[in-house]
């Protein structure tokens, strides 16, 4: 019993400093119904994250500890990468039960891993570029770059660097790098990149952004109203046949096009004809180039 009491008491001064509070003797020593010697005690057993405070006597964390991610922190974390809604309710309290074990047996995440572990070196010195606002070289297909770096940009579960060449921003996969290394000179660091970054949601820098509309059959239209399938998707109409009239906003063909095709026939485009012609194009190669392949099996 005093055990569990003292793992317990440990515990909630653990998670008071990590929430920023200065502990004093005198008044945890009121909270716990403990003597100030015992609590001393606990500070003393806590003395590789807590720190004495010169200005008030008590105990704080030490700054090299923050780097331990407490509940708040994961939270914090899980929203700024997107996830948030990806969780049956607050995001704390999910984090906290699943933690501890008392819920993960009930679930199970199928998200694809992320790329090869080679790109972690890539962070590391991308990483150290974009802090000291130096220009960065490697091989890109094939061919020589020496770019600005800014962002490293995590979308549709591959990383790129989002870089000025030649004045014009661009992306590149990570995955395609090759030979990186941080240059001595440095660059002009330009704010206003970064905001056309972020508020354009998307890797396709510098393209203009189009409209499509789609029909989407009763039989599909579930999984478009469950979720947003398309990039910047809003529902239009739903007609009385359960039949869906969808708008969406991209910056590339291949943004769409893949989506069209994976569930046809059940889906079709009404706007842009050129999209339409696209999709088409792409379905006429894959049947020659299957047909091609079979008749060189039968012969």
């Amino acid at each position: 019993m005093r055990n569990t009491l003292l793992a317990s008491r440990l515990a909630e001064l653990v998670s008071l400093a990590y929430a920023g509070k200065v502990l004093l003797a005198d008044e945890m020593a009121e909270k716990y119904a403990v003597s100030t010697k015992t609590i001393k005690r606990d500070f003393e057993r806590l003395n590789e994250i807590l720190e004495r405070c010169p200005h008030t006597g008590g105990y704080r964390l030490i700054p090299s500890a923050r780097t331990i991610f407490n509940e708040n922190d994961l939270a914090q974390l899980v929203d700024d990468i997107g996830l948030k809604k990806a969780f049956p309710r607050k995001t704390a309290i999910f984090l906290r039960s699943f933690i501890n074990d008392q819920t993960s047996q009930c679930y199970h995440f199928q998200e694809q891993p992320l790329e090869a572990d080679f790109i972690t070196s890539l962070h590391t010195i991308f990483e150290r570029a974009i802090i000291n606002r130096q220009a960065v070289q490697f091989l890109y297909k094939d061919k020589s770059r020496i770019v600005q770096p800014y962002l490293m940009v995590y979308s549709h579960g591959s990383w790129y660097l989002a870089a000025t060449e030649e004045g014009m921003l661009k992306a590149f996969s990570l995955a395609r790098l090759k030979f990186a290394s941080v240059k001595k000179e440095n660059f002009e660091y330009d704010e206003s990149v970064v905001r056309q970054i972020k508020e354009q949601e998307t890797i396709w820098f510098g393209t203009p952004l189009f409209s499509v509309t789609l029909e989407i059959k009763r039989d599909i239209a579930f999984y478009f109203e469950r979720k947003a399938l398309l990039p910047k998707q809003e529902i239009l109409e739903k007609r009385s046949d359960g039949t869906l009239v969808v708008s969406a906003s991209a910056w590339s063909y291949n943004q769409i096009a893949p989506i069209v095709q994976y569930w046809l026939p059940n889906i079709r485009v009404i706007s842009p004809l050129e999209l339409d012609e696209h999709i088409r194009k792409n379905l006429t190669g894959w049947m020659t180039q299957t047909n091609n392949v079979t008749e060189s099996i039968t012969e």
